[in-house]
């Protein structure tokens, strides 16, 4: 069995990473390719709710999802991971440790997102009861390598999905 990949969907809160994510797993499950949608708010709420957001506790969730992209793809499924994961060493340790990786940098302006936000979260940092947004709060750093840069604020999702899939395919990692 061959290896699937990772694909590591990085962006500020409301970048549209999860949205892509789906779209991307809909389509990989139209051709029939496994795939499992590692999106970290949902890993983080069922593995490990009192994580918290901390330096150390992002880069500890960010661990754990390059663990589990990795764990998975070595067994023929193909990862999305859709997480800020805000630092490049976070990026750059899954891109290490899973040999078919891909890095998708979504790219908004913080205003785009925070007229977006779906979950609320830039609506809380406005109230004051949140101050660790990454790209607001915290730094955020954009990627450096990243295979696909989509800036979702110019494209529709289904224009930032084919952008993904195209270079899945022109990478071997998903069938032409």
């Amino acid at each position: 069995m061959a290896n699937g990949c990772v694909m590591w969907i990085t962006g500020i809160s409301s970048s549209g990473k999860s949205t892509i994510a789906g779209e991307v797993e809909q389509k990989l499950r139209e051709l029939g390719v496994p795939v499992e949608n590692l999106d970290a708010d949902e890993v983080r709420a069922n593995l490990s709710p009192n994580l918290g957001f901390t330096e150390e506790a992002i880069d500890e969730n960010t661990k754990r999802l390059a663990w589990m992209g990795k764990m998975l793809s070595k067994h023929g499924v193909n990862v999305l991971v859709a997480a800020v994961s805000p630092r490049q060493r976070h990026r750059d340790r899954a891109r290490e440790w899973c040999p078919n990786f891909m890095e998708v940098q979504l790219v908004c302006p913080l205003e785009t997102c925070q007229e977006r936000d779906p979950k609320g979260l830039y609506a809380r940092a406005a109230r004051g009861e949140i101050n660790d947004i990454a790209g607001m709060h915290t730094p955020y750093e954009q990627a450096e390598n990243a295979e696909v840069v989509v800036r979702t604020h110019e494209t529709t999702p289904e224009e930032a999905t084919q952008a993904v899939l195209d270079k899945a395919k022109e990478m071997g990692f998903i069938p032409a």
